[in-house]
C-alpha cells in the first residue's frame, strides 16, 4: 500500500519550488529536509492511533527544458503498532512547452503548460512483500495568480501495477506557495492536494497537505533556511480503502539547503 508523502508530499508535486522558478531564470535548485511528527493516523486492521515521525528530503531543478522534482519520506513508528519502517517516493518530470518552443504561451491568468510524467514508489522496510508501485503522466498547467510563488495544476493519468496490477485511474494535484507577512515576520502558506479516481478495487482518493510555515531564520538574519510550523493532514479514503480516513496536524521543522 502507498504511505504519506509528508510532503503523495509535496505528483506535479513541486513543494519545494523557490521563487525564482517563478522568474524567467532557466536554471535553479533547491533542496530541503522535513521532519514531521503526528499521532491519530489511522492503518488498516488496526483499531488504535498510530504516532510516528516523518523525515522527508526533497529536490527539484529547472533545465533548459523543464524542471525536476523528487521526495523521499522514511516513516518511523513509534506507538499503535509494531514498530516498522516505511520508505516512499516520488519523482517527476516537467518538459515545458513554452521553453521548448521558445514561444510565450503565456495568457491571462495562465503563465505555462507542460508535459509530465512521474513514477510513485513504497516500500516497508519489515517486509518481503513487493512494495506499492504506480506510473502517471498527463499535463501541467503553471497558473499566474497574484501574490503566489507558484500555483500549479497537474492533470494526470494514474495506473498503478504493484502489488497487484488494479488498472488506471485519474488524478488531479494542485500545488501552491503563498508568501506573506505579519508584523515583520515571514510566513508562507504552501502545499499540494490529490483527488484520485477509483480504479478496480480502490475507492476515490482525497488527499491534502498543506503547510503553515514561519521563517524563524529570518529573526537572526538568516533567511529562507530553517523553518517551523504545522502541517495538516486530511486524507479521505486512505490507500483508497473505502471509510478508512486520517485528520491529523503535524508538527513541522524544515531545513532548506
Amino acid at each position: 500500500m502507498p504511505v504519506s508523502p509528508s510532503p503523495l508530499r509535496l505528483a506535479l508535486l513541486l513543494t519545494a519550488l523557490p521563487a525564482s522558478a517563478c522568474a524567467d531564470s532557466l536554471l535553479w535548485s533547491n533542496s530541503e529536509i522535513q521532519y514531521l511528527h503526528g499521532a491519530g493516523y489511522n492503518e488498516p486492521f488496526n483499531p488504535n492511533p498510530v504516532a510516528q515521525s516523518i523525515v522527508t528530503v526533497t529536490h527539484s531543478h529547472g533545465w533548459a527544458y523543464g524542471r525536476n522534482f523528487f521526495f523521499m519520506d522514511t516513516l518511523f513508528t513509534e506507538s499503535g503498532q509494531p514498530p516498522q519502517t516505511n520508505l516512499y517516493g516520488e519523482a517527476y518530470s516537467t518538459f515545458s512547452l513554452s521553453k521548448i518552443s521558445g514561444l510565450d504561451l503565456s495568457y491571462g491568468i495562465f503563465k505555462d503548460f507542460g508535459l509530465t510524467a512521474g513514477i510513485n514508489l513504497g516500500e516497508n522496510m519489515d517486509s518481503r512483500q513487493s512494495g506499492f508501485r504506480a506510473w502517471l503522466y498527463g499535463i501541467s498547467v503553471d497558473f499566474d495568480l497574484p501574490g503566489f510563488n507558484y500555483f500549479n495544476v497537474d492533470f494526470l493519468r494514474q495506473r498503478v501495477t504493484e502489488p497487484a496490477d488494479i488498472g488506471t485511474s485519474w488524478q488531479i494535484t494542485p500545488v501552491w506557495q503563498l508568501p506573506f507577512e505579519i508584523a515583520g515576520s515571514k510566513w508562507s502558506f504552501e502545499g499540494f492536494a490529490d483527488f484520485i479516481g477509483r480504479n478496480q478495487t480502490a475507492a476515490r482518493q482525497a488527499l491534502a497537505q498543506p503547510q503553515l510555515r514561519l521563517d524563524i531564520g529570518d529573526f537572526w538574519g538568516d533567511a529562507g533556511h530553517l523553518f517551523i510550523g504545522l502541517e495538516y493532514q486530511y486524507w479521505h479514503n486512505k490507500y483508497g480503502i473505502k471509510g478508512l480516513h486520517d485528520n491529523v496536524p503535524q508538527a513541522l521543522l524544515v531545513w532548506k539547503f
